[in-house]
């Protein structure tokens, strides 16, 4: 079976190319988080035996409320265990809000509550340009000079860590507001992951897109809160 170690930076590389290949067929009109699930399972089918499956239902989402929660996708071994987990974020020509970006790494956090041995990773991927919007004021990749933008993110060469509480007001309601639907899950101060992988790694590759992936690590339980 082959191994995981280079996962971050085969779905960097294979997606953002992808994108660029797809795009200049003239197909970008196409593009979607849907779209996206293509290549990520085509990469993930390709470098392990695990199987891989798409779109299942979290474990924590008990919302009796129309369609529950779901995982983009779920790698389990021959006894169906959950090994592997990963969500997915596309920004084309729309913006997407930094609460939306927030809450899935808080639906990947609380996999560990119930898969406690479970990898899970976050993709961001889509036009450059809307994602350097989007983290606009911290950094999700670790570099020599990177500079402390902003409270929110603290990043060193080992790890890079989202402090909920130094969200802005709008933010913390937006979430506040989502976990109320979904009484199992828990919420942690801060959510600790890997520094991303990117490609192209920097800025002299010009490319349109763009692709991170990071992991997300075990929520610490002394930072367990009620709302942020």
């Amino acid at each position: 079976m082959s191994n995981l170690n280079n996962i971050q930076r085969k779905i960097s590389e294979g997606i953002s190319g992808w994108l660029l290949f797809e795009f200049n067929c003239f197909r970008g009109y196409l593009f979607n988080e849907k779209y996206l699930s293509y290549p990520i399972g085509q990469i993930l089918n390709s470098i392990t035996e695990y199987k891989t499956l798409t779109e299942i239902n979290h474990p924590c989402s008990n919302n009796e409320q129309g369609r529950p929660l779901q995982i983009d996708f779920v790698m389990t071994d021959d006894s169906s265990k959950w090994k592997y987990a990963f969500e997915s974020k596309w920004i084309g020509n729309s913006n997407i809000s930094l609460g939306s970006m927030i809450w899935d790494l808080i639906r990947l956090q609380n996999l560990f509550i119930e898969q406690p041995n479970v990898k899970c990773y976050f993709i961001l991927a889509g036009f450059d340009k809307k994602i350097n919007q989007l983290i606009a004021d911290f950094d999700i990749c670790f570099h020599e000079d990177s500079q402390k933008k902003n409270e929110i993110v603290e990043i060193n060469n080992t790890f890079l860590v989202f402090n909920l509480f130094k969200l802005d007001k709008a933010t913390k309601s937006y979430i506040n507001k989502r976990l109320e639907k979904y009484p199992n899950f828990k919420l942690f101060s801060r959510i600790r992951c890997r520094p991303a992988h990117k490609f192209p790694k920097n800025d002299v590759i010009n490319m349109t897109f763009s692709t991170y992936i990071f992991e997300v690590k075990k929520p610490d339980l002394t930072h367990k809160v009620k709302e942020i």
